[in-house]
């Protein structure tokens, strides 16, 4: 048996990183492309199940339009199943009321649901108010099957809504607990004879979300589970730290950049953070390099987390505004970071140069 544990697409998502809209909705777009491509590769795969831990959509935000395109990607592989936990911004979408669903579409609701199997019994249950402390009870478990077990939550020790409590999931007989809720991949030990994971998100959509994204291929051969972590997304996401330290122009900074990410794929989205001791009347503003590096990459960011690097005694007896306004900053009672920031700006308006706030 073979079987793909996705979650947290958030279709629909606003996509806080910055885009302009033209941006954000070829983004969303290719997210939701990612879906029916992941739906074509459980057909062309031969996948019997696949399981969708929670947060498929992203709260009211859903538009008709995507889940029709969801539902449809479901009716064109029938002979595949989708075992759909709801996650909490599910919840607030509420997608699929008013809807016929696909006869392949299987829904869990809030008590415990099993989707049984030759090989594997398959159970979830929507976490609530009502039954976060409960459902450890009753946790169903076949004899003489692989038991999975899908929820929705973040792993810890406690009970509640969104709360998994691993120690109360422990011995229950499941090999193998498919989670929803992080958007990293991870893979850990439950007991002695489970694991637990996390697939991760299938796309990442902000800059804290680096890295491979995709899904978890699980394979049930006599008793026993296999699971691999499978990369999909059509882009990744890189944060690149770029030490500019004792550079002074726009040209020696995009330098530095182009070299720092000069193994990124251009398709491919970077937020660049410069760091290192910056000189005070260094002439690197972060609007004009955004502009230099625009046609770089399908999107970019830049991240100024320079700090300033100079003598104050050498601006003592500055007579010009430049010294007078840095005597003042200086004398202030800021953390060092919030001086550094001012003085920054404050010389980026002084020489007439692009503000970056």
């Amino acid at each position: 048996m073979k079987i793909i544990h996705c979650a947290d697409l958030h279709l629909d998502s606003p996509l806080n990183t910055h885009m302009k809209r033209e941006q954000a909705s070829v983004r969303n777009a290719e997210i939701l492309q990612s879906f029916v491509r992941l739906t074509e590769y459980a057909r062309d795969h031969a996948i019997d199940a696949v399981l969708i831990a929670g947060d498929l959509f992203d709260g009211e935000r859903v538009k008709s339009g995507t889940v029709s395109s969801v539902l449809d990607a479901i009716r064109q592989t029938p002979k595949v199943d989708y075992l759909y936990l709801a996650g909490n911004h599910d919840n607030a979408a509420s997608a699929f009321s008013c809807r016929e669903l696909p006869d392949n579409l299987r829904c869990f609701t809030d008590r415990w649901r099993s989707f049984a199997y030759p090989e594997a019994v398959i159970s979830g249950i929507e976490m609530t108010q009502d039954n976060c402390e409960s459902l450890y009870d009753q946790v169903p478990h076949a004899e003489g099957k692989v038991n999975l077990v899908v929820l929705h939550g973040q792993i810890g020790t406690s009970c509640g809504v969104d709360q998994v409590n691993l120690k109360l999931l422990r011995e229950k007989g499941i090999s193998y607990l498919a989670l929803g809720h992080l958007h990293a991949y991870a893979k850990e030990r439950l007991d002695s004879t489970g694991v637990y994971c996390y697939s991760g998100c299938l796309e990442g959509r902000g800059f804290d979300e680096c890295g491979e994204k995709g899904f978890v291929l699980i394979e049930i051969e006599r008793g026993r589970v296999q699971s691999e972590f499978v990369p999909f997304s059509c882009r990744r996401l890189h944060r690149v730290s770029v030490d500019v330290s004792g550079l002074t122009t726009n040209a020696e900074a995009v330098r530095a950049i182009e070299n720092a990410s000069a193994e990124i794929s251009a398709l491919d989205m970077v937020e660049y953070v410069l760091c290192g001791a910056c000189d005070p009347t260094a002439d690197i503003a972060v609007p004009t390099l955004q502009r230099l590096l625009r046609s770089k990459h399908f999107f970019s960011k830049i991240k100024d987390e320079r700090r300033l690097a100079f003598d104050p005694a050498a601006f003592q007896n500055d007579v010009s505004l430049k010294g007078e306004f840095i005597r003042l900053v200086l004398s202030g009672e800021l953390s060092d970071e919030e001086k550094s920031v001012i003085i920054r700006t404050g010389l980026e308006a002084l020489t007439g140069g692009e503000i970056a706030l």
